[in-house]
């Protein structure tokens, strides 16, 4: 799965790529230094759907504008971590798209 998160206030984008993945400043994931801070989230894909954890930042983590120790995120969202917002884009693979039948 590859994530798109667009900031909102200056359309900056990260891309994720690789699971679990950690944002924030000390992180050593893609995302490490577009949120600056500690450690603000744990990002994953869990049964083909991207799921947030919240790291015990003292900001928060927010998920369409409410509070989040847990919670999925669709296509679509707003992701607000250590005061900066991002909206979040992703595509799953379909796997007819990588399916080829017998050639003749």
């Amino acid at each position: 799965m590859l994530v798109e998160m667009v900031a909102t206030k200056n359309s900056e984008s990260m891309l994720l790529e690789t699971f679990p993945a950690v944002i924030g400043e000390g992180a050593s994931a893609p995302a490490a230094e577009a949120v600056p801070g500690s450690y603000h989230c744990l990002v994953s894909v869990v049964d083909g759907q991207l799921v947030v954890w919240d790291l015990g930042t003292a900001g928060g983590t927010f998920v369409n504008g409410a509070r989040v120790t847990k919670a999925a995120v669709k296509p679509g969202d707003t992701l607000k971590l250590g005061g900066m917002e991002f909206q979040v884009d992703y595509t799953k693979p379909h796997l007819k798209r990588y399916l080829f039948g017998p050639r003749s």
